[in-house]
């Protein structure tokens, strides 16, 4: 299973050169809301993380991470 990673929007967002109130800006957001999304504290609605992505210049693919853990036989 794969779900939103904070890591990875705060990842990309630093690679944009861009702040967390720029994000927020772009994304109808408050900062306060971004930053609890990067820090997992909240998970975005789809249609946030979706608009989040494109902030960044990437698909929403890039901000899931796999949540499987490995298995040991």
């Amino acid at each position: 299973m794969r779900s939103f990673s904070g890591q990875l929007l705060r990842a990309q967002r630093v690679r944009c050169g861009l702040s967390v109130a720029d994000l927020a800006a772009r994304t109808g957001r408050s900062p306060w809301v971004v930053y609890d999304y990067e820090t997992g504290r909240a998970q975005p609605p789809l249609s946030v993380a979706d608009a989040l992505a494109d902030a960044v210049g990437v698909s929403l693919d890039v901000l899931l991470a796999d949540d499987r853990q490995a298995v040991t036989v």
